[in-house]
């Protein structure tokens, strides 16, 4: 906390966890959620197989854009003091 006063950055409050804001929540697990709907698998080594293709097919373009979106998200979380909630 000291270094962060002493550095002149303002500390905000926020709710202690927001799905608005977890870009592994927004944005990656949306889209692989997506990608591994009605899919059967035979045990877990399939769905890790399943999960590191994917990731895997993801060009790096697509994890800069979950991160780049983050800041207006945060924008409109504190616009509406909280309340914000993502429609998909």
């Amino acid at each position: 906390m000291t270094a962060i006063h002493d550095c002149g950055f303002e500390l905000l409050s926020h709710p202690p966890y927001s799905p608005d804001l977890d870009p592994s929540d927004f944005h990656l697990f949306r889209h692989l959620k997506e990608s591994l709907h009605g899919r059967a698998f035979e045990d877990d080594e399939d769905v890790t197989m399943a999960v590191n293709e994917w990731i895997e097919e993801r060009h790096q373009n697509f994890f800069l854009e979950g991160v780049k979106t983050l800041e207006q998200r945060w924008e409109t979380c504190v616009a509406f003091r909280g309340n914000y909630v993502e429609k998909h």
